[in-house]
């Protein structure tokens, strides 16, 4: 198993790699939008570890104590969810798979004046959404062509990295960790069984995933830190 330091070094590469490639993109999002800063955001434990140490060093553990993170007759005992590599595998083999229907869209409990208070730290599920227009009004973002495909499969390598812990929505996660007992509040990680890239997606999205599998992370490309994962 990759040490948690180094873990947490892989996934600043990550978003660093996500960054400089989407960073072309005319995005309309500014601080203050916060439309899609809901409860739905799903992370991994690893990205649950960077934010308790965050809320930890600035005395906000007590925030973990809010009703939001706490656990819920819906909640508790909830399985069978798909993670983003299991969704993506029951995809590769043909199956029939649905969409998740119990969306949670009350505002995020870190949103503060329609801004995250836990910014710096903030999971890969909330960096990666972006609207090439306003959505505010419609609700709906607008993503180029090739976005979406890119930062699936970036969920991908983070879940795959994060190889005994487990995953589930930003609440859950945080409130199994805060209570020490993940039993219910996600799904155990899984590794990448492939990617769901389309065709006409590949020219937009290899430069991405080919820049991060050769950024050297302690002395090791990423892509050799991904094999260590998963042996």
């Amino acid at each position: 198993m990759i040490p948690r330091p180094i873990q947490h070094l892989l996934l600043a590469a990550l978003h660093d790699a996500f960054a400089q490639w989407a960073h072309p993109f005319a995005f309309v999002c500014r601080k203050g939008c916060a439309t899609c800063c809901t409860r739905s955001v799903t992370m991994t434990s690893l990205e649950g570890d960077g934010i308790m140490t965050f809320l930890a060093e600035g005395d906000r553990l007590s925030e973990l104590a809010a009703p939001a993170f706490q656990p819920t007759a819906s909640r508790m005992g909830r399985t069978g969810q798909y993670t983003t590599n299991t969704f993506v595998a029951a995809h590769l083999r043909g199956e029939s798979v649905e969409e998740a229907d119990n969306w949670d869209l009350r505002p995020c409990p870190f949103l503060k004046e329609k801004s995250c208070s836990i910014y710096p730290v903030r999971p890969f599920g909330c960096r990666l959404f972006a609207s090439l227009d306003p959505c505010a009004a419609s609700g709906v973002a607008e993503m180029p062509p090739g976005y979406l495909a890119g930062a699936t499969a970036l969920l991908q390598y983070i879940e795959h990295l994060d190889n005994n812990g487990f995953w589930g929505t930003m609440v859950d996660v945080l409130a199994g960790l805060h209570s020490g007992q993940a039993d219910g509040c996600g799904e155990p990680n899984a590794p990448i069984p492939g990617f769901l890239i389309a065709p006409d997606e590949r020219t937009i999205v290899e430069p991405l995933l080919e820049g991060l599998l050769a950024m050297e992370v302690e002395g090791r490309p990423f892509a050799q830190w991904l094999q260590v994962s998963r042996p």
